[in-house]
């Protein structure tokens, strides 16, 4: 049992690559942040901004922003398989889980391309 892609079941093996690979750019991510808010000598707007302004950071920072919306719905798709029975319930679980990492996608791309 897959995940139904455009009709198509696939096996688990993509999904856990793809597990794999996007947690350890969230990592890389976390640390490249991590790194460049300790370099921040105040915290002012200013300084934000500039932390955020440069392109390579903007680009990473959205695929990876892409990545954890992708990943969320992969678990939430594990979660409902495994804990969920109902079909309906089911279909609900991951309808609310899609949106949500929609609308997480819609409003970090726009704050992060907005500043």
């Amino acid at each position: 049992m897959g995940i139904m892609s455009l009709g198509k079941a696939r096996s688990g093996s993509r999904e856990w690559v793809f597990q794999r690979v996007s947690n350890l750019a969230i990592c890389i991510w976390g640390v490249i942040f991590i790194g460049l808010v300790l370099t921040i000598d105040t915290a002012t707007f200013t300084d934000w901004k500039a932390l955020f302004s440069p392109i390579w950071f903007k680009v990473y920072s959205s695929i990876t922003l892409i990545m954890v919306c992708l990943n969320s719905v992969l678990a939430g798709w594990q979660i409902g398989t495994d804990y969920i029975k109902p079909n309906v319930i089911n279909r609900l679980f991951m309808t609310l889980v899609i949106l949500g990492s929609m609308a997480y996608t819609i409003l970090g791309l726009s704050i992060l391309w907005g500043i």
